[in-house]
């Protein structure tokens, strides 16, 4: 029998460079679920488990007007429990029901709560409402009973309601998996949300039955010129930038077992950081002898909260001068991961420092 806790590893946290949310994984299917509004402008989107590993998930159908989503996992997913659809599932008043997912982009999390109306109408839809917390991040995510049974999938678009979540009931959810039995190449298409026939092409009217569609849900969002020259460094790294978009300008991966994070600071600063270690209990001294005394230019250790951090910030103004001042701080953002990479175990085998939570969970000493 499933149970809560073994679903959370077919629960997923979906990540572009607009936002992150949550998503969940169909087996019989091969696919994941989540909002529309979660992916909106991308094709291809970066899925963590909850043991922080990613791949590239392909966008393969949208329908804007109910606000779901179905991605195409690019390699496979072997879990053994993974969600299904029960089509003679009777939800009622007052049953108890969880939200399943990373609210704010934090951790996997379970929110419990009741059923407040199966059927709530709004804007001429019918809802799933609920008194668990809905919070931005556990958008897509999945609404489930205490046997762990498909109740809908959970949407914070709602945000100005208190003490109300809403879940878009799992009947929508199978009859998007209808529509994309079509879909055979697995291309990005547009759902109508009339007849419910899919469009590949950006087209101004469905051709099955001309109801009204809109186009520029076929547009990419654009990065700009400072997220290109991220994403190129990265990319040098060896990695698919895709994997490690996590909001707006903001990216994290790991290098290794150190997690390293890109962001923009007040417009001005570029900063590229690595919480490596944590402080121990002991042989402070030569510690924080080694710290002060030490020298890693251009990159600067530090501690914050308990927290040991090797970082590297730079003016905006200086990346963008000339092409030799680009390319000197992309080889610095390639260093910065290497050098966190090493230093963390470093750390560990000179001065029993712990590594710290946010080190890849199966490479932690």
């Amino acid at each position: 029998m499933q149970t809560l806790d073994n679903l959370k590893n077919a629960t997923f946290k979906i990540l572009t460079s607009s936002s992150t949310g949550s998503g969940f994984y169909l087996k019989n299917e091969d696919v994941l679920i989540t909002n529309h509004h979660v992916v909106k402008g991308y094709k291809k989107v970066a899925v963590e488990d909850n043991n922080q590993n990613r791949i590239i998930a392909n966008v393969i159908m949208i329908n804007p007007d109910i606000d779901i989503a179905i991605l195409k996992p690019e390699q496979p997913i072997d879990i053994e429990h993974a969600f299904s659809i029960n089509s003679s599932l009777v939800i009622t008043t007052r049953q108890k029901v969880y939200v399943l997912g990373y609210p704010f982009g934090m951790p996997f999390t379970i929110t419990e709560g009741i059923v407040s109306n199966p059927e709530q109408q709004m804007n001429g839809k019918h809802f799933v409402q609920t008194d668990a917390a809905i919070n931005p991040g556990n958008s897509g995510g999945p609404l489930v009973t205490e046997e762990g049974f498909l109740v809908g999938i959970n949407s914070s678009k709602f945000n100005n309601a208190d003490n109300m979540g809403f879940a878009i009931p799992f009947k929508e959810v199978a009859s998007a998996i209808e529509s994309i039995k079509s879909n055979i190449d697995g291309k990005f298409s547009l759902q109508c949300h009339s007849c419910h026939s899919l469009s590949y092409d950006p087209v101004d009217y469905c051709n099955n039955c001309g109801c009204q569609l809109s186009k520029d849900e076929f547009i990419d969002e654009e990065l700009g010129e400072l997220s290109n020259f991220i994403e190129d460094a990265i990319a040098q790294l060896g990695i698919n930038p895709v994997l490690t978009r996590a909001g707006y300008e903001y990216w994290n991966f790991h290098q290794g077992s150190s997690e390293i994070r890109i962001f923009i600071y007040k417009r001005d600063y570029l900063y590229i950081t690595s919480p490596i270690n944590t402080i121990p209990k002991e042989n402070l001294l030569d510690l924080y002898t080694y710290l002060i005394s030490s020298n890693h230019s251009p990159f600067k250790l530090g501690i914050y909260q308990n927290t040991i951090f090797i970082s590297y910030r730079v003016h905006m103004a200086d990346i963008f001068k000339d092409e030799d001042s680009k390319n000197y701080v992309k080889e610095k953002l390639k260093d910065l991961a290497l050098k966190a990479d090493e230093m963390d175990d470093f750390l560990v085998n000179t001065y029993g420092c712990p590594m710290t939570t946010y080190s890849k969970k199966d490479l932690r000493r």
